[in-house]
This record gives structure tokens, C-alpha cells and sequence, in this order.
């Protein structure tokens, strides 16, 4: 009876020890789990960075020629050229835009119009293959804004003609269309040329002196630069008058002509901005003869203004060149010849485009800047003494200047420390153009100021407590091409206008 009632008393504690100890898994199952533990993190995974990538797939895809970006159509003209409409907030309008993918890299040539361009092609779509030139070995995005007939590519004042049109060509080039370039075919906002010819050769300079962050390299042909005079304005004025009945443009546009706008969109006087940071310039004009092609598709009427617009850009081309040369920047100038015509804009586009792909593979992003800073790394108030100071040294130790150049340099030492302020011509040299180009032993008292007697004391004793700093990130590496892309056949022949 008590060994029949002990029993279950010494079983039950057993049986509980059992069921609360874990059943050990064979390694068979142990090896299969782990498998679809694995399974199940990788599904996981995959399912929610699907979920987050489906709604901006665009923003990832580069290159691609082949591949038709959302809302975007094939223009007729081939090449995998695609017609894209853009949103202007700023304009409050959509604008069409021509674009040709890279096949990989993420540089950008943005191909502006003429003055009479058209409102539903680009001219460099119908007068000229761009995609032709640039084929699929350039390895480069085009971009070709339609439209933008007498705006000279520049943000208005007031409104344009009878309607009273908003243009706000400036923003949408350099603000909206790099958004949506970014976002749909995958190109840099810092890695881009632009290229303009007659009435958008002078404004495609002077987008590039005022966006150096966007544009390394500028090409301008047949254009017409020295615009901030009577008869700049004046044919300015004619432009918009003639071609979009703008009466009024000449004074919407920039105000009245003298003022400060239009100083500030001269590319001509402000072209030392393009040596300041590094910027090439590519230009080019014909020279007024027109080749036996040209003469042959042109009409009487069209071969005069043929021959007399070209003339006037060659006048204006040549200044500017002086110009260029003389500020320091680095310009490439392209021999040409003929008239005022696409045949002429055609040969350049392809002479320039070497240069042009140069600069953008192995220019670094023009944001690079150098500054002069304390020790501490707070802006350092000597920085423009030491700076000048550097250039003086660099200048002696150079062997391409002689004893009389510096001898002058030491006059101009000794003229500037008898006077308690710099005269109003001197201007601190930028550090960051200092290293692109050598002034001549012409000009080095000129370009390189002396500065005043009591700073250089104060800066030669803290010249060893500053020290430079550099941001200067190397050039964006081009990304591996895709596969080659067979070019489509134009369907399109190039014709030749006398006038855009």
C-alpha cells in the first residue's frame, strides 16, 4: 500500500524534469533551419528594398540609351534621341527637352537654340545631328532645350510680348532641368558642358561665368559678346523685335540698357570669372566667305545676312578672344570658315567636341576653391597679403622671368608702401586661378599687386602660422559603358538656314 502510494510521488518529479528539459535537434534539422532562417531574412530583405526602390527606379537608371524614360516619347530624328516635357515652376509651363542618354558616364552638354528657334524641335535635332556628333562612344548625355526664341537664355524682368510671357530661361537651365536630369537619367549636377551659337553663344558664356558649379567647359560659335554698349543693346533690340515682335523686350528683359543687369550679363566683361575658376572656353566664328554648299541651298536675300551677320561675329569673336586671353582664362579657339549658317555650326560643334569631352573627363568639379585660413582654421583677415606674397615668391623663383621683371616688382613694392591705400586699380589676385596661368612678364606688376609695406611685416611674421587649405575632390570617375549601341539611321536630312 505505501510503496503502491509512493510511486506516482517519485514518477511525477521525473516525468516534470523531462518535459521542461529541450529536445536537442539533430543536426540534420539544425542545418535545415539555419537554411530557412536565411531564406526568410533574404526574402524579407529583397521584398522591402523592392517596396522602397519602386517608386524612384528612374533616379537610379543611367546610361541606357535604349531604355525610354517615363512621359517621354522618340523624337523622328533617331539616334535614341527622346522628346521629354519638363515642368517650369518658375515658368509655370512644361518645356520640351530633347535628350540623348549617355551610355553610362554622368556629364551632361546642354546644346542651346538660335534666336529663332522653334517651339516644338530643337535645331539641333533637324539642322544638325547633335546625337550623330556625340554618338554613343562620347559617352555623354545631351540635353536640348526647344524653344526660347530672342530670350537670350536669361531670366527676365518683366513679361515678354503682347501675352506677356514668363521667361525664366536661366532658372530652368540651371536649377529645374538639373533636378529632373538628375532624377531620370542620372547626370551630375557638376559635371556639364554647355555649348551656344549666335544669339545663344554670348549667353551660354555668361551661364557658365555665373554657374562655374554646373558648367566646366563653355563652346560658343558665331557669337556676339560685347552687348553692355549702344549698339549691343541696339541689337539686342533688333533681335527681339524682328524674329518675336518683343517691342518691348529690350527693357523687360534687363531693364533699361546701361543699368547693372546688363553689366552683369555681359560675358565680355565678366569673363575673368571663367580664370577665376578654372573654366575652358571653346569658341569659334566663320569668316564671312561662304562655301559653294552654302551658296547653292541659300536664297539671294538669306546669303546677305549670311555674310554681314558673320562678319559681325567675327568682329565680336576676336574681341572677346583678346578679352579672354588677357584675363587669364584658358582658351581653345577653333579656326572655321563660312557663313551665318547651321552648316558652319555643324562643322564646329564637331571640331569643339573633343575639347569639350577633354574637359569634362579630366577637369575636377569647379567647386574646388582655396583659401587661406589661421591656424585655428578661421578665415585668416592677411589672407590676400600672404596670397600675394606666395605669388611674389613663386614669380622669383621661377626661371621664366628675368632680373628686370622683378626688378619692376620691387618698384612696385616700394611705390605702393609710400602710400597708406592700394590705388583703386589693384585687385587681390584669386589663389585659385593663380596656378593656371603664368602672367606675362608684361603685365606681372599689374596683375600682381604690391601690398602695402606694415601688411607684408605682419603677414611674413605669421606666414608660418597659416597654412593653405585645399578642397580639390579628383574628377568624377565615368562609369563602365554599357554594352555598344548600335546608332539608329536619321530619318531626317540636315538642311542649312542662314539665320537662328
Amino acid at each position: 500500500m505505501s510503496h503502491s502510494s509512493q510511486a506516482p510521488s517519485s514518477e511525477t518529479p521525473s516525468s516534470g524534469a523531462n518535459s521542461s528539459k529541450p529536445r536537442r535537434l539533430s543536426p540534420r534539422r539544425r542545418i535545415l533551419t539555419g537554411i530557412s532562417v536565411v531564406a526568410i531574412l533574404t526574402l524579407g530583405l529583397f521584398g522591402a528594398s523592392t517596396l522602397l526602390d519602386s517608386s524612384n527606379t528612374a533616379s537610379a537608371l543611367r546610361g541606357h540609351p535604349e531604355k525610354l524614360r517615363p512621359g517621354c516619347t522618340w523624337d523622328k530624328s533617331g539616334y535614341y534621341v527622346q522628346n521629354c516635357k519638363v515642368w517650369s515652376e518658375s515658368q509655370k509651363r512644361h518645356v520640351i527637352v530633347q535628350i540623348r542618354a549617355s551610355s553610362g558616364s554622368d556629364s551632361g552638354v546642354y546644346l542651346l537654340d538660335g534666336m529663332r528657334a522653334s517651339e516644338t524641335r530643337s535645331a539641333w535635332t533637324t539642322d544638325v545631328q547633335a546625337a550623330r556628333v556625340y554618338d554613343a562612344k562620347a559617352n555623354t548625355t545631351l540635353v536640348m532645350p526647344v524653344g526660347g526664341a530672342s530670350s537670350f537664355y536669361t531670366d527676365w524682368d518683366g513679361g515678354a510680348g503682347s501675352d506677356n510671357t514668363i521667361i525664366k530661361q536661366e532658372t530652368f537651365l540651371t536649377s529645374e532641368l538639373p533636378a529632373y536630369l538628375e532624377k531620370e537619367f542620372g547626370v551630375a549636377r557638376n559635371n556639364n558642358a554647355i555649348v551656344g551659337l549666335s544669339m545663344s553663344g554670348g549667353p551660354a558664356v555668361t551661364l557658365a561665368e555665373r554657374h562655374p558649379e554646373q558648367f566646366k567647359v563653355v563652346q560658343a560659335m558665331s557669337g556676339y559678346y560685347q552687348t553692355d554698349n549702344p549698339i549691343g543693346a541696339l541689337g539686342v533690340f533688333a533681335t527681339q523685335s524682328l524674329v518675336s515682335n518683343y517691342v518691348s523686350g529690350v527693357v523687360n528683359m534687363w531693364g533699361k540698357p546701361g543699368g547693372t543687369r546688363w553689366t552683369d550679363n555681359d560675358p565680355s566683361k565678366n569673363v575673368s570669372k571663367l580664370a577665376e575658376n578654372g573654366q575652358v572656353l571653346v569658341i569659334s566664328s566663320g569668316n564671312g566667305f561662304l562655301t559653294p554648299s552654302e551658296l547653292a541651298k541659300l536664297a539671294p536675300q538669306d546669303q546677305i545676312s549670311a555674310i554681314a551677320l558673320e562678319i559681325l561675329s567675327a568682329v565680336s569673336t576676336v574681341l572677346m578672344q583678346l578679352q579672354a586671353k588677357q584675363s587669364g582664362a584658358s582658351v581653345i579657339s577653333l579656326p572655321n570658315y563660312g557663313g551665318h549658317t547651321w552648316e558652319n555650326w555643324g562643322r564646329a560643334l564637331g571640331d569643339g567636341k573633343g575639347h569639350v569631352l577633354e574637359a569634362l573627363r579630366n577637369n575636377p568639379p569647379v567647386t574646388a576653391k582655396t583659401t587661406v585660413v589661421s591656424a585655428s582654421g578661421s578665415p585668416d583677415p592677411e589672407a590676400p597679403a600672404k596670397v600675394t606674397m606666395a605669388v611674389k615668391k613663386a614669380a622669383a623663383a621661377s626661371p621664366a622671368l628675368d632680373a628686370s621683371v622683378l626688378a619692376a616688382m620691387e618698384s612696385t613694392d616700394a611705390s605702393s608702401a609710400s602710400s597708406e591705400t592700394p590705388s583703386s586699380s589693384e585687385s587681390a589676385v584669386p589663389s585659385d586661378a593663380s596656378e593656371s596661368a603664368a602672367p606675362s612678364s608684361d603685365d606681372v606688376s599689374a596683375s600682381v599687386p604690391a601690398a602695402p609695406e606694415s601688411a607684408a611685416a605682419e603677414s611674413a611674421a605669421a606666414a608660418e602660422e597659416s597654412v593653405a587649405t585645399t578642397t580639390d575632390p579628383s574628377a568624377p570617375q565615368l562609369a563602365p559603358s554599357a554594352p555598344p549601341v548600335s546608332e539608329q539611321p536619321a530619318s531626317s536630312t540636315t538642311t542649312t538656314t542662314p539665320v537662328r
